[in-house]
């Protein structure tokens, strides 16, 4: 039986074979570029295989997904011994030789490009003609107009011929006109003040003049969701924990703009629903073991009965999180659980802490200070190898390390654990050095110098040992300044500075009738670190001053000329978490100084002469600063001796009240004869501005006098000072140039011009 079996089959089989029509031939046509190998390398067809119409189709996907085709067929046509001939006809779609983006003002070329690129949508030259990525392309642009508020623009695409089956494609963009969002209109019973919900938006805010200038009176369609969920939580951050906020509807109108100018604007009317207020029921603190409830509760900003604040609670979390976290437990999570009582609409909460483990420092590396000591980075460090990790220490650290002015943070610290331990943490912080040597000679102009010529060479890093080393040679037309001085910040390896300057200077400010003054001397500076940013020192000062004064002037007959020597002291206290000291950003300045001279020190002038100053410098939107700097000062002579004119105060020049001349403000007699001052106060307020690269605007606002002992500070005796300031700096020279703009309230002589314009070299705080 089975030998009937397999002479059937064998009889069978061929027919089988026979009737089932072979792929003799695989032709291409009308192919130019794209070769005949790639194109069989795409399919799965063979020549020689048995026809599969369903193989086929899937190779015709396959070569229709490559882009290369604008135009595909493939045919089964009878084949001359009786099987099949494929013929696979393409029309190739062109080779794009360059792309051509014509933008508006409002985008910019590089924001498609990197937008593009983040989508891996990017049109590489030399790539084929897809009409389907071209789409997705448009797509993603007009996305980003969207963003803009251009939901006008229209996107139009022009394919130049360039040569055989290439073209350029060029992108045209029309922005049109942004849409603006004219008014907010919150339907429902707010119960808290429409502004605040409306200033809680991120984006689509109503048109006003502070919203324009910020950019978030532009509607954005696809932040509304976003700015949905702002609002619900201002509700939430107010007391109504249940607070519905439905789906904005969309109006146009036309309103007047702030020039008066009739325009289509959007209404966006948003329904609200805040529901009952909350306040705070029981607060309970679970899970801690480090530290007592007694102490926990005292960082709680909820107290029973009063009105709950979701930003209460955060800044609950926030605080006794950093509480843990400066004690080595970086591993703390602390969870509000909220539970709301309907019927006593109250909410009672629970922070559950979990502690976790206490993390210690392991191991503590720094990369890329190639020049500078490793020892003088790592004294600055307030947290050793070893120690529990306290995060606040280490913070503070960076900042010390940023203050020193040898290097800068390059980026964020990397932090490791141990995979097998993790209370070990190794730390490496990546640094960049700043411009160490300065050699400089330059000639120009200052209010304080006149014109003059200068050379000098400073470093702030010796060797590499943080030491400051500075010889310096100033001829000008009003000062003649030379001087030596070396300054070690680490005394033996301990945070103790010493350091001395030798000076000869000359002033010679007798143009402005006050006084020709020559001075000697050298200055011997002692100082330690107390605590944390706190530091002291104590600078020892013995001069020889020879005075003399224009003919004529009430200061040659009251102070008298001639030769006086000088022995002062002026301890100091101050304390400083300024992140930079030449480009800071943030943190805040404390300083408090006394000059006593006096023949007890060996001198021949007796006086005190205590200085208070304050700076503070705010992170404001957009890169964007603010600065602020106060200072006090006054003078008083004893023994029955009369106060130095020359120590007395004057004010004016891009030092303290910049719009005026140099020591143009200060009391003065019926003459107009400067007299000076006894007491000083002056306040400097900026705003500053990145322009870009090492160029900064900024607007300013100064205001201050001179005054007599006897008089008062008022804001009606006040001079100030208005304008705007072009700063560069520059980096190997260690200062900025300034080129000021002002408008004065009040001018020195009659006469003169209210306007000032002034070059100037250094800061004004």
């Amino acid at each position: 039986m089975k030998k009937i079996a397999v002479v059937f089959l064998a009889l069978l089989l061929p027919g089988i074979l026979f009737a089932q029509d072979v792929v003799e031939k695989i032709e291409v046509v009308g192919n130019d570029r794209v070769t005949r190998e790639t194109i069989l390398y795409y399919i799965s067809s063979r020549e020689g295989d048995f026809f599969n119409e369903d193989q086929v189709r899937r190779d015709f996907r396959v070569l229709w997904s490559t882009g290369f085709f604008s135009n595909l067929k493939i045919e089964d046509l009878p084949g001359t011994r009786g099987g099949k001939i494929l013929r696979i006809t393409v029309e190739e779609n062109p080779v794009i030789k360059a792309v051509t983006f014509k933008t508006g003002k409002k985008l910019k070329e590089s924001d498609i490009v990197s937008k593009l690129k983040e989508k891996d949508e990017s049109i590489l030259p030399y790539s084929y003609y897809n009409p389907a990525k071209i789409q997705k392309v448009k797509r993603t642009i007009l996305d980003l107009l969207g963003e803009k508020g251009l939901l006008a623009a229209k996107i139009d695409t022009e394919l130049r011929k360039e040569g055989r089956n290439e073209v350029e494609l060029v992108i045209k963009i029309d922005e049109g006109p942004k849409l603006l969002v004219g008014e907010v209109v919150f339907e429902g019973d707010t119960k808290v003040p429409p502004s605040t919900l409306e200033w809680a938006m991120k984006d689509n805010r109503p048109y006003s003049l502070i919203n324009v200038i910020l950019g978030k009176a532009v509607y954005k369609q696809n932040k509304l969701t976003d700015d949905v969920e702002l609002i619900k939580k201002a509700f939430q951050e107010n007391g109504y924990m249940e607070a519905t906020v439905g789906q904005p509807r969309i109006e146009e109108f036309t309103k007047r703009t702030i020039f008066f100018k009739k325009q289509k604007m959007v209404r966006l009317v948003i329904p609200v629903n805040p529901g009952y207020l909350y306040r705070v029921g029981e607060v309970t603190i679970e899970g801690n073991k480090a530290f007592a409830v007694k102490w926990l509760r005292n960082m709680v900003k909820l107290q029973p009965g009063e009105v709950y604040q979701t930003t209460a609670r955060e800044k609950t979390v926030d605080d006794i999180s950093e509480l843990y976290r400066n004690f080595g437990y970086l591993y703390i999570q602390v969870s509000p659980i909220e539970n709301l009582d309907p019927k006593r609409k109250i909410v009672n909460v629970t922070f559950n802490i979990y502690e976790g483990d206490v993390v210690y420092l392991h191991r503590l590396e720094f990369h890329g200070n190639e020049y500078t000591k490793d020892k003088v980075i790592r004294r600055e460090m307030m947290v050793r190898e070893g120690d529990r990790f306290s995060l606040g220490m280490f913070k503070d650290s960076m900042l010390r390390i940023k203050q020193l002015g040898l290097v800068d943070i390059d980026k964020d610290p990397d932090f490791k654990t141990d995979p097998n331990d993790p209370t070990k943490m190794d730390v490496t912080v990546n640094v960049k050095e700043l411009q160490r040597n300065n050699i400089q000679f330059s000639a120009g102009y200052s209010g304080y110098e006149g014109m003059f010529l200068a050379a000098s060479y400073s470093t702030v890093n010796f060797m590499g040992a943080g030491e400051n080393l500075s010889l310096s040679a100033e001829e000008g037309k009003l000062v003649k300044n030379y001087s030596f001085g070396f300054t070690e910040p680490y005394l033996f390896d301990q945070p103790i500075t010493a350091g001395f300057n030798i000076f000869d200077r000359y002033y010679d400010y007798t143009s402005i009738n006050l006084y020709l003054q020559k001075s000697k001397g050298i200055d011997l500076t002692l100082g330690a670190r107390l605590f944390g940013y706190w530091r002291a020192n104590a600078t020892y000062t013995i001069q020889r001053i020879n005075v003399s004064y224009p003919e004529g002037t009430t200061a040659s007959l009251i102070y008298g000329s001639g030769t006086f020597y000088e022995s002062s002291i002026t301890p100091m206290i101050y304390r400083s978490t300024i992140d930079s000291p030449l480009t800071p950003r943030s943190g805040t300045s404390y300083s408090a100084q006394v000059k006593f001279a006096g023949s007890l020190l060996g001198g021949s002038i007796d006086i005190i002469k205590p200085q208070f100053e304050f700076a503070h410098y705010q992170p404001f939107i957009a890169n964007h600063v603010i600065g602020f700097h106060v200072s006090y000062a006054f003078i008083k002579a004893y023994d029955g001796t009369e106060t130095p004119y020359w120590e007395k105060f004057f004010l004016g020049g891009e030092r303290s009240i910049r719009g005026y001349e140099v020591y143009s403000i200060s009391p003065r007699n019926e003459s107009g004869i400067n007299l000076g001052g006894d007491k000083a106060f002056y306040a400097n307020l900026e705003y500053i501005v990145p322009i870009g690269g090492p160029l900064y605007g900024i607007l300013f606002y100064d205001l201050g006098n001179a005054i007599l002992a006897g008089q008062n500070f008022s804001l009606d005796n006040m001079y100030t000072s208005t304008g705007f300031e072009a700063r560069i700096f520059i980096p190997a020279l260690r200062v900025p140039f300034r080129l000021i703009f002002a408008y004065n309230n009040r001018v020195i002589y009659p006469g003169q011009s209210n306007f000032a314009f002034r070059f100037a070299v250094g800061t004004t705080f």
